[in-house]
């Protein structure tokens, strides 16, 4: 089901979905306007306050929201698939779920929110049921029960299932989107890195969700059935591994990126099902709402690379994958692996074919993610490069067909200054606009000139 927001009209206060005052059929499109029906006025849809109503909510308990309406129906009738407009059946059977008991097992758990709630579209939501509709929320707990009923020594595996399929398809975070040429929406997840609801969130059927998700599960266990290879889980932190020194040939490690996603809000959503959640007091991260800044995130990531420095062999090596825009991270970074005795060996750029959502909606964004290989070697560095030099050769190496994409060449610009031991004291702003001014002013004259 397709659910809608309600719009109220600022000039008569008339209430309409956002599905009937926005979307557009033969071709498909979303308008940022409509003609009110009771006052006749055109309007935009971003002027208009969304309707609240105080309902119970799964647990009784009786909560001010938004109001939503159903806007769309799609099925499938074996391999034919179809839509349609709501009918009286389909409230008929939301009437009845409202008054249908929970689980015992359900989870009445308060969100810890942080850096990630916002007044608009969090209207209401303070507990982990809130993020579903009653139906979704049921479906979940049911399967977590059923889940609980297996042998032991499938249980998790189960579960891990339902989880993965969770916080990215069941709640109202999942949603529609338009796409050039489609004749239809795509319903398609949550976006990764926030907890977006949508003014169209969509509620699927987890059931048939998790069934097409269980295919991608069987096929790895047939792939490793029969495997003589042992592989250990730790689930530990970092600061404080349970492993012996000097006892591992190769590390790989992708931390948090300073203040870029906040882990511990996100993953709420799967972590109140086990009924455990992250130890927010030891998370390495940049955030406001924890008190915590680059100083503390430096210290707790110094922590990490000591531990790592503890556990690899003397020839060891070290892979970090690690994204910022902000020079002051990437310092803190370098301080903290450099504390702990590494030096950078090689850098290169792992440019992803897909950008994360952050990526795509930041002010000031870095495109690739610098690799930094790291050992405990000794190197020496050679002395007189300054960071903004080493802006200048990236940028002029690159050429004029290159700084069109100014922010791949900021990740090879820091992976640059690391590689040669150099503080980052330009944070990508002040590169993209060096970069600007290069290609507006024609080829940089090179350093020997």
């Amino acid at each position: 089901m397709i659910w809608s927001e309600m719009l109220v009209c600022p000039h008569c206060g008339n209430e309409v979905s956002l599905w009937d005052a926005s979307v557009k059929t033969k071709p498909l499109s979303m308008s940022d306007t409509f003609r009110c029906k009771s006052c006749r006025t055109q309007v935009p849809v971003g002027a208009c306050e969304r309707a609240l109503e105080s309902s119970l909510d799964a647990f009784g308990r009786k909560q001010l929201t938004k109001k939503r309406v159903i806007a769309r129906v799609h099925g499938r009738t074996g391999s034919a698939k179809w839509q349609r407009p709501p009918t009286p059946e389909d409230h008929a059977v939301l009437a009845r779920i409202a008054k249908a008991k929970l689980p015992k097992s359900a989870p009445n758990a308060d969100l810890v929110w942080g850096e990630l709630r916002r007044t608009g579209y969090h209207v209401g939501i303070e507990k982990l049921h809130h993020f579903y509709t009653k139906r979704n929320f049921i479906a979940m707990a049911t399967l977590f029960d059923l889940a609980a009923d297996f042998p032991e020594h499938v249980r998790d595996a189960l579960r891990l299932l339902v989880l993965s399929y969770n916080s990215s398809h069941s709640t109202l975070m999942t949603r529609v989107v338009l796409k050039k040429g489609q004749s239809d929406f795509v319903l398609t997840g949550s976006q990764s890195g926030v907890l977006y609801i949508s003014g169209l969130p969509v509620e699927k059927n987890i059931l048939e969700g998790v069934r097409r998700k269980s295919k991608a599960f069987i096929d790895s266990f047939h792939l490793l059935h029969g495997s003589r290879s042992t592989v250990v889980v730790h689930n530990s932190t970092s600061e404080s591994m349970p492993l012996k020194p000097h006892s591992v040939d190769y590390v790989f490690t992708d931390p948090p990126f300073g203040a870029y996603i906040p882990y511990a809000e996100l993953n709420q959503i799967n972590e109140h099902w086990l009924g455990k959640t992250t130890d927010r007091a030891r998370e390495v991260i940049v955030s406001p709402s924890q008190s915590k800044g680059v100083l503390e995130y430096g210290a707790m990531m110094a922590s990490v690379f000591k531990d790592i420095s503890r556990v690899l062999k003397p020839e060891g090596l070290a892979t970090v994958v690690f994204h910022s825009a902000h020079s002051e991270v990437w310092r803190a970074l370098a301080q903290a692996y450099a504390t702990a005795g590494f030096t950078v060996e090689a850098t290169s750029v792992l440019d992803k074919i897909q950008a994360s959502f952050k990526q795509v909606v930041s002010t000031v964004s870095v495109k690739g993610d610098p690799l930094l290989l790291l050992s405990k070697r000794r190197l020496d560095r050679a002395v007189g490069k300054t960071s903004s030099k080493i802006a200048a050769e990236v940028i002029r190496d690159a050429g004029n067909g290159s700084l069109s994409d100014p922010q791949l060449l900021y990740s090879q610009f820091v992976g640059k200054c690391l590689q040669l031991g150099r503080d980052i004291e330009m944070d990508a702003k002040a590169f993209y606009a060096l970069a600007r001014a290069e290609a507006s002013s024609g080829p940089m004259p090179s350093a020997d000139r």
